[in-house]
């Protein structure tokens, strides 16, 4: 019995390793894609300023 506990007992945590090893990537590449849109508009924000509004402001 104490046998089978404890290969419940690794199967368990491997398991739980693996769940939160996946959690952490999808996290990670979850947030870096939001960075990326966040700076893509604000990049067209500043590009459309630029273009229109400060080259002309002469």
């Amino acid at each position: 019995m104490q046998e089978y506990l404890e290969k419940l007992l690794y199967f368990w945590a491997a398991i739980t390793g693996i769940g939160l090893v996946l959690v952490i990537v999808y996290w990670a590449i979850a947030t870096i894609i939001y960075v990326a849109f966040v700076s893509l508009f604000i990049a067209i924000i500043a590009a459309a300023f630029y273009q229109f509004y400060w080259v002309k402001r002469n």
